[in-house]
Parts: C-alpha cells; sequence; structure tokens
C-alpha cells in the first residue's frame, strides 16, 4: 500500500467525520449519506483501514437505521478478522436495538472475550447483565404461555 493511498483514504475518513458531525449537531440525514459517502470511498481507496468500514457500519446503523447494510459491514469486518473486537461490540449494539437479545449477548460476550481491548468494557458487561436478565424473562414468559 502507498502512503499516497493512505493519505488519502485517511482524509477522506476525515471528511466523512466532518458530515456525521455536521449530521449529528444540526439532525440532517443529508449530511449523514454523506458521511456514508466518503467512509465508503476512504475504505475503496485502502481496503485495509478498517476503521473506515467500521465507521461506516456505526453510521448506518446507528444515525440512518440501515439495519442490514450494518450488519453486512460488520460481518465482512469480522470475517477478515475474527478478533476485531469494535465490530463485535457494534453488532452486539446494532442486534439489540433490532430486538435480536440472544445474538446481541452472543456478539457482546466475543467482544468481551478480547483482552486486548479494554475500551467500553465496563459499559459492555452492564448491557450482558442486562440481556441475560431479558432472555430469562422472555423465556420465562414463553414457558408460562405454553403451560
Amino acid at each position: 500500500m502507498s502512503r499516497w493511498r493512505y493519505i488519502k483514504s485517511y482524509c477522506l475518513y476525515t471528511w466523512g467525520g466532518l458530515h456525521r458531525y455536521f449530521g449529528n449537531q444540526n439532525t440532517m440525514p443529508s449530511e449523514h449519506e454523506r458521511a456514508v459517502h466518503y467512509f465508503s470511498r476512504a475504505y475503496a481507496v485502502d481496503p485495509t483501514f478498517r476503521l473506515a468500514r467500521l465507521s461506516r457500519a456505526i453510521l448506518l446503523g446507528r444515525e440512518l437505521g440501515r439495519t442490514r447494510e450494518a450488519l453486512a459491514d460488520l460481518d465482512a469486518l469480522l470475517a477478515e478478522d475474527p478478533e476485531f473486537a469494535p465490530a463485535w461490540l457494534n453488532r452486539g449494539l446494532i442486534l439489540q436495538g433490532d430486538g435480536r437479545y440472544r445474538e446481541a449477548l452472543s456478539d457482546l460476550e466475543q467482544y468481551l472475550a478480547q483482552p486486548h481491548w479494554r475500551e467500553h468494557r465496563q459499559e459492555a458487561q452492564r448491557i450482558v447483565l442486562l440481556l441475560q436478565a431479558v432472555i430469562e424473562d422472555l423465556d420465562a414468559s414463553d414457558t408460562n404461555n405454553n403451560s
């Protein structure tokens, strides 16, 4: 990978981050769409720049509600590197928001199994406990309804 490609990719990524910021500050979906565009371009210029694809996935899932696309990006990142903890964390959060609690729990447990990633660890542990309680309640409700 040439130094030029890295610099160009990083500049595109930074530009995408600015559009995301403006979109968040001004509640402007058009700015979020521009951010997706720039994150996509940054990743296309340098396919080893995982942060660009991760940022696109987070933006698609959180701000734009395009869960399917976000999960596709996160799945691709995990296919490339199953130990890329930020993908596990964000996949779990998106699945949780989509009501897919068992899958979310599994992904967050995968995140916590990565010992070298400490960022957001306490929050992930808290969410795991909450998901376990939700799943227990759902299982109890199913058992009571089937009795």
